[in-house]
């Protein structure tokens, strides 16, 4: 993506970052807040502003990483109040693991648990905070039967 490694883009998050648009070539900066994997638009903070900028992979001609100049991640989640309506003690997430291992056990799931992560059927992993949203698994199938598991927990 971008001829940037996953682990790279990653390691990109909160630095300024220049995105070269095809369509008039005119540069647009900003602090670099996530790609999205699957239709790959890019989404920048433009701190000087305080606005998000969403750039559409279509219109994207170039992309550089400046990896001198970079703001930490918690003043750009501030931005969008993530951090204080997502923060998960530990407190809940241990309450959680435990519900989430006695709901697999309950309906006779073969699970395995190797702190921090639940395997699940030897293919899916639960990873923290065990919530639907934290299911990985290649197969598309198992893992929406493991979610759709998780989500009889909210209920």
């Amino acid at each position: 993506m971008y001829s940037f490694t996953p682990e790279q883009i990653v390691s990109f998050v909160g630095h300024g970052t220049t995105i070269t648009i095809k369509s008039n070539k005119v540069p647009v900066k900003g602090y670099l807040y996530t790609i999205d994997p699957n239709t790959k638009n890019i989404v920048l903070y433009d701190l000087d502003q305080q606005r998000v900028i969403i750039v559409m992979n279509h219109d994207i001609e170039k992309v550089s990483i400046d990896d001198k100049d970079k703001i930490d991640v918690k003043l750009m989640d501030s931005f969008f109040k993530y951090q204080a309506d997502n923060e998960f003690t530990q407190e809940w997430i241990d309450h959680q693991r435990e519900r989430v291992i006695g709901l697999f056990e309950k309906n006779r799931i073969p699970i395995h648990y190797d702190e921090p992560v639940i395997h699940v059927l030897g293919s899916a992993r639960v990873e923290s905070p065990y919530v639907a949203t934290s299911v990985v698994c290649d197969n598309a199938l198992i893992r929406k039967r493991v979610r759709d598991l998780l989500l009889q927990l909210s209920r």
